[in-house]
C-alpha cells in the first residue's frame, strides 16, 4: 500500500480551491488524512446516537425491535459507512455517486422520514467530525477542509432532493441547534438503539479488556444533553483526560503520520468484510409481503 506523509496531503489540500475542488478536498481530508477506521466509527456512532435522540427517527429505525439497527447492528453500521465511502471516493455528481444516492433514495422511500429529519442527518455528517473533536479541544480540520466538506455534503442533499437546505455551514449549524432544542426527547426506542450502537462500538473499536467501559468511552464525545436523553454515563475525569490527550497527540502528529494514498472507507467497511457488492445489495432490504404481514 502506497503511503505519504500527512503534511504532503495537507500541501495537496492547500493547492486546491475549497469551492471548485470541494469533492477532492473532502476525500483527502475525511478519508486519506483522517480516515482511521476507529476514529471514523466513533464519530459515526455519536452522529447516529444524536439522530435517535429524536423519537420519531428512533421509532422508524427500531420498528418494534425488528429494525436492522438492533438485530444486525454491526452490519447495518458497516453498510451506512459504505454509502458514505462510495460518495467520498467518487463524488456525488459522478455516475457512481449518483447510483449510490439513488439507492439511498429508494431505501428512504420505504419510511415516513420528514424533510427536517433528513436535514438533521445531513448536519451530523457535515458538522460533527469538526464539532465533536473541537469540543475535546482538538479538531484535525482546517477552514478550507470545513468549507469543502460542507459543500460536498450539501450537494449530496441536493441529489437526495431535500428541501430548504441552508446555504452555508454557519446557517446549517444554527438550524441544527434549533432543531435539537425542539425535537430532542428521551424514548425507549432511542435508548435501545443507543445501547446497541454502544455495544457495536466496543466490539469494533475497543480491545476486549476495555469493552466494559464502552459507554463511558463513547460518552466522552457526547454533549451532556445527549447523555442525559439516552441515560449514558458521565465519562468521568480520567476517561476525559485520556481522550483529550489521545486526540491532541493525534492532531499534532498528523503531518508526520504516514497515511494510505488509496484509503477507502467503502473498501475498509465493505469489500474487505463482505466482498464486492452493487448498491442494491447494500443496506435495507424490503421484506416480502408475507414477511411484512407476519412481522406486523
Amino acid at each position: 500500500m502506497n503511503r505519504v506523509w500527512g503534511r504532503r496531503v495537507r500541501q495537496q489540500i492547500r493547492a486546491l480551491d475549497p469551492t471548485e475542488d470541494a469533492d477532492e478536498i473532502a476525500r483527502l481530508s475525511v478519508v486519506t488524512l483522517n480516515g482511521k477506521n476507529r476514529l471514523v466509527y466513533a464519530l459515526f456512532t455519536v452522529a447516529f446516537i444524536k439522530q435517535v435522540a429524536v423519537p420519531g427517527m428512533a421509532r422508524i429505525l427500531y420498528r418494534r425491535g425488528t429494525g436492522d439497527i438492533v438485530r444486525q447492528t454491526l452490519e447495518r453500521n458497516d453498510d451506512t459507512i459504505v454509502f458514505f465511502g462510495q460518495l467520498l471516493d467518487h463524488g456525488p455528481n459522478s455516475p457512481t455517486g449518483r447510483e449510490w444516492i439513488e439507492r439511498l433514495n429508494r431505501i428512504h422511500a420505504n419510511f415516513p422520514i420528514r424533510n427536517k429529519d433528513s436535514l438533521y442527518t445531513l448536519s451530523t455528517l457535515a458538522l460533527d467530525p469538526h464539532d465533536l473533536t473541537l469540543a475535546l479541544g482538538h479538531s484535525p480540520f482546517g477552514p478550507a477542509e470545513l468549507q469543502a466538506q460542507w459543500l460536498f455534503w450539501r450537494e449530496v442533499a441536493v441529489r437526495q432532493h431535500l428541501e430548504d437546505i441552508p446555504e452555508t455551514r454557519a446557517e446549517m449549524s444554527a438550524w441544527a441547534e434549533q432543531y435539537e432544542r425542539a425535537e430532542y426527547a428521551g424514548s425507549d426506542e432511542g435508548r435501545h438503539i443507543t445501547a446497541a450502537l454502544v455495544r457495536a462500538f466496543g466490539q469494533r473499536c475497543l480491545p476486549a479488556p476495555l469493552r466494559r467501559w464502552d459507554a463511558r468511552i463513547i460518552a466522552v464525545f457526547c454533549p451532556p444533553r445527549l447523555r442525559e436523553i439516552h441515560s449514558l454515563p458521565s465519562p468521568g475525569p480520567l476517561v476525559r483526560v485520556v481522550a483529550r490527550g489521545a486526540l491532541g497527540a493525534y492532531v499534532r502528529t498528523l503531518p508526520v503520520q504516514l497515511v494510505p494514498v488509496n484509503r477507502s472507507l467503502a473498501v475498509d467497511f465493505g469489500d474487505r468484510r463482505y466482498g464486492a457488492r452493487v448498491p442494491d445489495d447494500v443496506g435495507y432490504q424490503r421484506p416480502a409481503a408475507s414477511d411484512r404481514s407476519h412481522g406486523e
